[in-house]
C-alpha cells in the first residue's frame, strides 16, 4: 500500500531493500500524517479529534467517500487482495521458509542482520540451497 503514499520509486526502494523507517522519517516522506514526541501525543490527538468533531458529520462522510472512491478507482482493493495472496505465497517459498527457520532458531535480529550484511549476495536471495551465515 506504500505505493499510494510514496509513489513508485520510493515504494520500490523500501520494499526491495527492507530499509527500516523511523516515525520521523515516515512523516517526512508522507507515509504517515505526522510524528510527534510521546509527551505531545495525547494533546495532538485531542486537538485533531476536536477539529474533526467540529465538521458536520454529513460533510465528513461525503469527503471520506470521495477520497476512498478515488483510491478504489486507482485499484486499491485489487492491490490489497494481490498483496495478501503474494504474501502467503512468498512465505512458503524455499527462501521464505529459510528466513523463518533462521529467525525462529537465532532470532529476527540475527536473520535481518545477516540478510542486510554486505557479504550477503544477491545470489543467496535467488538460491534455495544456500544458508545465511549468522554469528
Amino acid at each position: 500500500m506504500w505505493i499510494y503514499r510514496l509513489g513508485l520509486t520510493k515504494a520500490k526502494e523500501y520494499a526491495l531493500t527492507g530499509k527500516p523507517v523511523s516515525g520521523r522519517e515516515a512523516a517526512d516522506i508522507g507515509l504517515i500524517n505526522r510524528a510527534v514526541p510521546f509527551s505531545e501525543l495525547e494533546d495532538t490527538v485531542q486537538r485533531f479529534a476536536e477539529q474533526l468533531a467540529s465538521i458536520p458529520v454529513s460533510q465528513l462522510q461525503a469527503m471520506k467517500l470521495v477520497v476512498n472512491q478515488a483510491y478504489e478507482n486507482m485499484g486499491l482493493a485489487s492491490t490489497q487482495t494481490l498483496g495478501c495472496i503474494l504474501d502467503g505465497l512468498m512465505r512458503n517459498t524455499a527462501e521464505g521458509k529459510q528466513f523463518t527457520d533462521i529467525a525462529k532458531e537465532k532470532g529476527v535480529n540475527a536473520v535481518i542482520t545477516a540478510r542486510d550484511a554486505p557479504l550477503v549476495t544477491t545470489a543467496w536471495r535467488r538460491s534455495t540451497n544456500s544458508q545465511i551465515q549468522t554469528t
